[in-house]
């Protein structure tokens, strides 16, 4: 998708951080932009602005893991600007540090309903209207560092559902039809609000609580150049987009521990092909679509 000028997109948690910095990259490539998030006066600002800059905007409240509240984001932008042709599913959230072992359930699911939840909500209700629009479209995720391979200790709900993210959109570009495009985007640490989102939990998870520590953004990566790395993977077409140096060596340890363990326990062989299970779903698949013989 290398023209966005004059294309449409929705991007959740657009209120401040990535998804801001993500808005304003679009917004920069001539495209209108819904500003989705769970604080409406925040999104309410993003949106004034955006629209600063000459594009068309809408803000919008909305609680991704609440799917009501998807499927009612997504009327309201057909109905605002006729047809959208991005999505960026970037709302998420960090749980109170903790040990794996010490961390409250309540925390535990509001990670994973509004980081893995609210991604699928967002795939599935955008993704069918994308199928049924027919016209070329793109569907981001905002996964971390934590998709590819940082462990990060005292949150390993986040960890966890940043895997999560990597899984469902790794399928979901296999599923979808060829005119929509997916990424995920993989930042390090960025200077974001995350670290205070407790003050937006719902009360189903405990309710509001007061961040420890500064209110203010943290240290790490400008939101902005985060932004304009996603925007210019979309226009490539990237699945993966990636923009911290220094997660290479992440990404490589990852992968000569996963290797060590292979030439350890299970180096190839001879007749190994059986238990290939790509080439078992292929034939599979094959053999449903051709069906019974007549």
């Amino acid at each position: 998708m290398q023209d966005l000028r004059d294309r449409a997109a929705v991007v959740t948690g657009a209120g401040g951080g990535i998804g801001l910095g993500i808005a304003r990259a679009l917004a920069g490539a001539g495209v209108d932009v819904v500003v989705a998030d769970i604080e409406a006066d925040a999104a309410e600002a993003a949106a004034r602005d955006l629209a600063s800059t000459g594009v068309r905007t809408l803000a919008c409240s909305c609680d991704v893991s609440d799917r009501s509240d998807v499927e009612a984001l997504a009327e309201r932008a057909w109905t605002a600007f006729g047809r959208i042709d991005i999505l960026v599913n970037n709302a998420g959230v960090f749980p109170p540090i903790a040990r794996l072992v010490d961390a409250l359930e309540q925390d535990v699911r509001w990670v994973l309903d509004v980081n893995v939840m609210g991604v699928w909500n967002g795939c599935s209700v955008f993704g069918r209207r994308f199928v049924d629009q027919g016209s070329p479209a793109h569907i981001v995720n905002t996964g971390s560092e934590n998709s590819l391979g940082m462990a990060h200790t005292g949150a390993a709900a986040y960890t966890a559902s940043k895997h999560a993210v990597l899984g469902l959109s790794d399928v979901l570009r296999h599923e979808l039809p060829d005119h929509i495009g997916v990424s995920i985007v993989c930042p390090g640490m960025v200077a974001t609000r995350l670290g205070t989102a407790t003050r937006n939990r719902p009360a189903r998870f405990g309710g509001p609580v007061e961040p420890v520590g500064p209110p203010g953004p943290g240290l790490g990566m400008d939101p902005d150049e985060v932004g304009r790395l996603t925007v210019e993977g979309v226009r490539r077409g990237d699945f993966y987009i990636v923009t911290h140096p220094p997660v290479r060596e992440i990404v490589q340890e990852r992968c000569a521990e996963i290797l060590g363990a292979f030439d350890a326990h299970a180096p190839r062989f001879d007749g190994d092909d059986r238990l290939d299970t790509r080439a078992i779903m292929r034939r599979m698949r094959e053999s449903r679509r051709s069906g019974p013989e007549e």
